[in-house]
């Protein structure tokens, strides 16, 4: 379908429109991504703020438009008119236009923002004039990706944005059109990005709707950078502030469960890895794997005898690391006493890992091929000894994908996990380039013992329902280095 611009209204005289982007004709439905341009409620960036953000937006699989709304001299309520009923157009056309109609994200920069916050917070202070069908539809938007937005009209306000909005009301209407203090349970979910240094509208504005957003339950995520001027748009310059777009997109795919329609170029792969031999591995990880298909590799240490004793019910095992091992897990060697491996000498090492091999052997469990080293710092020195006893891999804490070909196979990095971090995940699983594979780090899920490195089971089985309904393969180490005719 070519770039179609289409009248928002049947009076010729009103000059809003909705620009919808050029796509397939016969691709797949996706999600909508709608574009508002900033400028102060006086003017429409479009060139700026519109289509370089459509275009972005695209890319990252989501069908875009873009909103041309009316302006000063116009007042309140003709721009939130106009950006509703592009919404309701959007759902309306869904099939047409190959949308999910349930999946219409609004994104709006500065003003924008304060007009993509107003279909969010309060669409129904606009009413609505039918004209059509499509107006029969929802209007309230599904997501917010809020970049620098106007919110408040109080202390940190961008005064001149209200005024072009208000024009005489200003004054006595301005504190209604504070959004912060109108955010209740039913207000859409936001993705919002501001810089500390925006003097054109402080950063207060996103710091205030997001703690409103927080009180009353709503769904947001929150990114503040340090440095940047207002309108920092794609973040041009900032390695950084550029990243802003892949984030929200994780947003709306992975915390809001949109849908990835595109298949990939090629299929993408992560490697699972858990540490420390948790009880929860057995309980929790383990059947959700196997409900999904996935492998992954399960690194065992057993900790000093001291601290095992102590901690024995949280730990699997030896029969139940035999369960794991006969349901088609990896089990991996990470020592026995979980040591400082840089501090030891070869013949400690080789007892470390004897003893680990050993009880895997005496419980009926194959002899390791992959390694972790204990607390995940890559100890050259081990090196020798590992490959000694037939070790072929072992796993670092160096964040990073995994290039195979590329790097040293007894230093490979990985991305640990902890605390329920969202964002690590996501942008972990989304960073693997064709020739490379994440490697994902968990420890208990949850676990009892080691709390400050604890995955909430909630949490985690998110995750894996992301892997799965975004079509990633989840292996073990063991199965990508067979794959690559190296074990």
């Amino acid at each position: 379908m070519k770039e179609t611009i289409l009248p928002l209204w049947k009076d010729s005289a009103i000059e809003s429109n909705l620009t919808i982007c050029a796509h397939p004709e016969k691709d797949s439905r996706r999600p909508a991504v709608l574009v508002v341009p900033g400028g102060g409620y006086g003017g429409v960036c479009r060139s700026t703020e519109g289509d370089p953000i459509a275009e972005c937006f695209s890319k990252l699989g989501f069908r875009t438009f873009i909103l041309h709304y009316r302006v000063s001299p116009h007042r309140f309520p003709e721009p939130q008119q106009d950006i509703l009923r592009a919404i309701r157009l959007i759902r309306y056309h869904a099939e047409e236009w190959n949308v999910i109609p349930e999946q219409v994200a609004v994104c709006g920069f500065s003003a924008g923002g304060h007009l993509c916050a107003s279909a969010g917070i309060i669409p129904d202070d606009v009413e609505v004039v039918p004209e059509d069908a499509a107006d029969a539809m929802p209007s309230r938007p599904d997501a917010m990706i809020l970049c620098y937005p106007v919110i408040t009209s109080g202390k940190y306000a961008h005064s001149g944005s209200f005024k072009n909005l208000l024009g005489k009301e200003y004054s006595k209407r301005k504190r209604e059109f504070s959004l912060e203090t109108r955010v209740t349970k039913e207000s859409a979910p936001a993705f919002i990005w501001h810089t500390v240094e925006d003097q054109a509208v402080p950063v207060e504005n996103s710091l205030l709707l997001a703690e409103a957003m927080r009180k009353n339950g709503v769904v947001h995520e929150l990114h503040i950078f340090p440095h940047g001027p207002h309108g920092m748009q794609l973040g041009y310059g900032r390695a950084d502030i550029s990243q802003w777009p892949g984030q929200a997109a994780a947003f709306l795919y992975g915390t809001l469960g949109f849908h990835r329609a595109d298949p990939p170029e090629y299929r993408r792969t992560v490697v699972l890895t858990f540490d420390d031999a948790c009880k929860s591995h057995l309980e929790t990880v383990a059947p959700l794997l196997k409900k999904y298909g996935f492998n992954a590799t399960f690194f065992v240490c057993l900790f000093t005898d001291e601290w095992r004793k102590k901690n024995e019910k949280y730990l699997l095992s030896g029969p139940e690391l035999k369960q794991l091992s006969d349901m088609g897990f990896e089990i991996g060697n990470h020592t026995w006493n979980h040591p400082d491996l840089k501090k030891l000498s070869d013949d400690e090492i080789s007892k470390e890992i004897e003893s680990l091999n050993d009880f895997l052997k005496q419980n009926g469990i194959p002899e390791p091929v992959s390694f972790a080293y204990p607390g995940g710092p890559y100890a050259e020195n081990a090196v020798p000894v590992l490959k000694k006893y037939g070790l072929i891999t072992a796993r670092t804490t160096e964040n990073g994908p995994w290039n195979l070909k590329k790097q040293d196979l007894m230093r490979v990095p990985c991305t640990p996990l902890q605390k329920d971090n969202k964002l690590a995940f996501y942008h972990a699983v989304s960073s693997g380039k064709k020739g490379e594979v994440p490697v994902i780090l968990f420890h208990g899920v949850p676990d009892i013992v080691h709390d400050w490195v604890n995955t909430s089971p909630e949490c985690f089985a998110a995750f894996m329902k992301y892997l799965y309904d975004n079509d990633y393969r989840v292996i073990s180490m063991k199965q990508y280095l067979q794959e690559n005719g190296l074990c």
